[in-house]
């Protein structure tokens, strides 16, 4: 059964790929609770895709583990609780497959049942995954008592002339089950404990159940656009994130807790889009990150031997960096058409910080460093915009996923801690503070009883 269920998934990828493109601009089919839209086609065929390399993956990397069929079944349980959330309208549908989500992702956590680590970091999990529904079912009750309907699609239609104090504080709270779910700061330490899951759970999870958190804004992208202070506020969690978790991940000493501590950060930027109003560009964020991510997390036992080589030291070289900054964050402005677009102006700066670091990271030297690699930068930036912009295109009959916000002071804040984050770190700052380095890594760390000493306790 468990090889049937696998090679099911790639076939069922291939459909919602064929009526994602058939369907594109069309109305969405409505049957009972569920509501198939552009968005939920294209986020449910990329589920389903990493699913399937998962459900692969776990054939031979749990086999002969005892609890196999019971692992399999959670996992692909899991699955479906996706692809079900994805299309659900009603929102007591959509509430109750969050709780049954976070009920089965915490029992996953803590699979191997004699690693007491395992257990309490299941357990610390459930307690938070609860939190996050709790504040999910407000969320929904507010902005349900606000507009008069018990769908999604009519939140979306009636947000914008409902009692604007209700929309507030449902979005405020539908806000903090989005932080919850995706492991922001300060909600991160179930996420940091989760690597007492099995391997290819961890893959699963970081690739796409955690990303529930910026569908959950996106979902909802008109009653937030009706309470743009509660989306200030999104903006900020996702940025304070972002910054948090990328100096988190610096401070890791093991190679999972590391990746998760880069998922964080990453979750932060997909929020960060979305407190901006890009809601699309966030969705194509979380897709490519997921696929990323997972990938990093199935091939985690490669990264122990590239980890234990030492590193040969070598100076920063600040020029090509900013000949690639320039070039990154004109391509992505010039395909994506953000820079002109409010808000988008950070975006094309966040394109530009990302080559600017890949430059520094590039091994080569001379012409290919000062030319080469910033033209290959420049390229990147150039099909990442030509990507936000198609996903945009073809997600254009979703309400609300593109609605640029208004520059704010608060934002141009946020882009000065990001460019004096940048310098600091290459600058080595974050290396000769032993006070920072320890104040992080204790921020950064599980809870305590889901912490061990032996290392050849991770044996999923």
């Amino acid at each position: 059964m468990p090889r049937h269920l696998s090679l099911a998934l790639w076939p069922l990828c291939g459909l919602l790929l064929i009526l994602l493109g058939l369907r594109a601009g069309a109305e969405p089919w409505v049957a009972g609770p569920f509501r198939v839209d552009a968005m939920a086609l294209f986020l449910g065929a990329a589920a389903t895709l990493v699913s399937a390399v998962v459900h692969a993956f776990s054939l031979r990397h749990m086999a002969g583990e005892a609890r196999f069929g019971a692992f399999f079944a959670r996992l692909s349980a899991l699955a479906a609780i996706v692809l079900a959330l994805l299309a659900a309208d009603a929102v007591l549908l959509f509430a109750g497959l969050w709780v049954a989500m976070g009920w089965l992702l915490a029992d996953a956590i803590g699979h191997v049942r004699d690693w007491p680590q395992a257990r309490a970091a299941g357990d610390f999990a459930r307690v938070w995954f609860l939190r996050g529904a709790a504040a999910l079912v407000v969320g929904l009750a507010l902005l349900a008592a606000a507009t008069g309907s018990l769908s999604i699609a009519g939140i979306a239609a009636e947000a914008g002339t409902a009692n604007g104090l209700l929309v507030g504080l449902g979005c405020a709270a539908l806000g903090l089950a989005a932080a919850i779910q995706s492991g922001l700061f300060p909600f991160h330490r179930w996420l940091m404990g989760s690597m007492t899951a099995p391997t290819p759970v961890s893959a699963f999870m970081h690739a796409g159940l955690v990303n529930a958190g910026g569908i959950l804004v996106a979902r909802f992208a008109p009653a937030f656009e009706a309470a743009p202070a509660i989306l200030l506020l999104v903006f900020a969690a996702g940025a304070a994130s972002a910054l948090f978790g990328q100096l988190a991940a610096l401070v890791q000493s093991d190679v999972k807790r590391g990746l998760a501590a880069s998922t964080t950060a990453q979750m932060g930027f997909m929020l960060m889009q979305c407190g901006l109003g890009f809601h699309a560009a966030a969705m194509a964020h979380l897709v490519l990150h997921g696929l990323y991510k997972a990938s990093l997390f199935l091939g985690a036992g490669s990264g122990l031997a590239i980890a234990s080589r030492p590193a040969s030291p070598k100076a920063a070289d600040i020029g090509p960096a900013v000949v690639a900054a320039i070039l990154g964050g004109a391509g992505f402005a010039l395909a994506s058409g953000k820079l002109g677009a409010g808000t988008g102006a950070l975006l094309v700066m966040f394109a530009a910080l990302a080559a600017a670091q890949a430059s520094l990271a590039a091994p080569a030297k001379g012409a290919m460093r000062w030319l080469g690699v910033p033209a290959a930068l420049g390229v990147a930036g150039l099909l990442y915009g030509l990507l936000v912009r198609g996903i945009e295109a073809l997600l254009a009959g979703t309400p609300g996923l593109a609605s640029a916000q208004p520059l704010t002071a608060l934002h141009a804040l946020v882009a000065g801690a990001f460019l004096l984050a940048g310098i600091a770190v290459q600058a080595g700052l974050h290396r000769r503070s032993a006070a920072l380095y320890v104040r992080v890594l204790g921020l950064s760390q599980p809870a305590a009883a889901a912490i061990t000493d032996r290392r050849e306790a991770y044996h999923a």
